[in-house]
């Protein structure tokens, strides 16, 4: 993914990729459409040296899969020739422009798909005006037949080999090109043309920046709706934690972390609003880091995560169900910590305990459960993430 195009055209002194749509940069936007899909195995993206450090602090929230940041060069070509000594030894390269944020879920799956199949594919998009040949000039010398003609797109797909051989005939011959698919034409390969759609713009003039800016910033959905739910048992010997409470008590909730279940069925009704996994894949009981957690830290965390994804806290209903103790008079002050850990006003936050009536595991004083349902809502200034479709 290249993105060391200057933004000047756009009234930009740095890279266009780096340039902010919403709460995040042109960059962060593209490479979430591709981040999420299971074909992908890594994203390699070549970068100007100047902004090696500031492109590597900037990705660095990408943990998932690695996202390789590395030196480009002076042409788009020595740009792309240094990312490939990343691929590894993967069957399949993708080439796709970093300043193209619109490009669709479906439409990467469809080129991968074909370049598995044939070797060579790229995405392209029909010409929907007459075209006219231009001399420099500026007269019309001829006007084309449009129906065999197509907008080149990206990504473009290829055999690894492939385009290796490709960019290393390219830079030992020091042919220069825009498109990767040309230098594959070279070595005598044909390339599979898979339609694409008109939404996948490069955005190079001011123009597309607005246009982009207004389709990310009108994707995405005004609120999200989560539910989450926590039971631990209580031990002998373990601190009582609820809502950030230390509860006296002569038994504790047993757990990797402070065993909060009532926070943790919050964390997990956020997470699960915006379709993030659940609380075990952000803070997995099996990392020695969270040993004892703090599980008020663990919820800031994610109320970060969220508002990186465009999203903020509306309200949070969540219910504790426990025999013992009564949790009546510490209500407001576990109300108050959420509150304070979400960046929101007390009044969105309602927390309710009830009993089973001595009913069940709750009821025998065997362990604790809580439920949560937590209202997203979109915050203003527009979107932060990508739309998948």
């Amino acid at each position: 993914m290249p993105a060391g195009g200057l933004g000047t055209r756009l009234g930009y002194p740095i890279p266009k990729a780096f340039i902010p749509i919403g709460r995040k940069t042109i960059l962060e936007h593209t490479i979430e459409c591709f981040y999420p899909l299971s074909q992908v195995a890594r994203i390699i993206v070549p970068v100007p040296e100047e902004m090696l450090n500031e492109a590597t602090s900037l990705l660095s929230g990408f943990t998932a899969k690695p996202v390789i940041v590395t030196a480009g060069g002076k042409e788009r070509l020595y740009s792309i020739y240094n990312g490939l000594k990343h691929v590894g030894d993967e069957s399949l390269v993708a080439v796709h422009d970093a300043v193209r944020p619109l490009v669709s879920r479906k439409e990467i799956e469809r080129v991968i798909a074909s370049a598995d199949e044939f070797g060579a594919a790229m995405l392209v998009s029909p010409s929907d005006n007459t075209l006219k040949r231009v001399s420099k000039d500026m007269y019309i010398e001829q006007t084309e037949d449009r129906s065999v003609i197509w907008q080149a797109q990206t990504p473009q797909v290829f055999k690894t080999e492939l385009l290796l051989e490709a960019y290393e005939k390219a830079v030992s011959e020091n042919v220069f090109s825009t498109d990767d698919a040309s230098l594959v034409e070279r070595t005598g390969t044909r390339v599979k043309a898979v339609e694409g759609s008109g939404r996948n713009i490069k955005i190079t003039r001011k123009q597309d920046l607005d246009l982009a800016a207004f389709m990310i910033n009108n994707s995405q959905q005004p609120f999200r709706i989560g539910y989450g739910y926590d039971t631990h048992r209580l031990k002998e010997g373990r601190k009582l934690i609820l809502g950030g409470i230390d509860i006296p008590h002569e038994k504790g909730l047993d757990g990797h972390s402070d065993a909060d279940v009532l926070i943790h069925a919050i964390i997990d009704a956020m997470i699960g609003a915006l379709a993030l996994g659940d609380i075990g894949s952000h803070f997995p009981d099996t990392d020695p880091a969270y040993a004892g957690a703090d599980s008020r830290k663990l919820i800031r965390a994610v109320n970060k995560l969220i508002r990186e994804k465009g999203y903020q806290v509306g309200n949070v209903d969540a219910t504790v169900v426990a025999e013992r103790p009564k949790l009546r008079n510490l209500i407001d002050t576990m109300r108050a910590n959420i509150a304070e850990d979400l960046l929101t006003d007390i009044s969105n936050i309602s927390v309710k305990a009830t009993t089973s009536e001595k009913i069940g595991f709750a009821g025998r004083e065997e362990g604790i459960s809580a439920s949560a349902v937590a209202l997203l809502v979109q915050r203003s200034g527009g979107s932060e993430s990508k739309p998948n479709e």
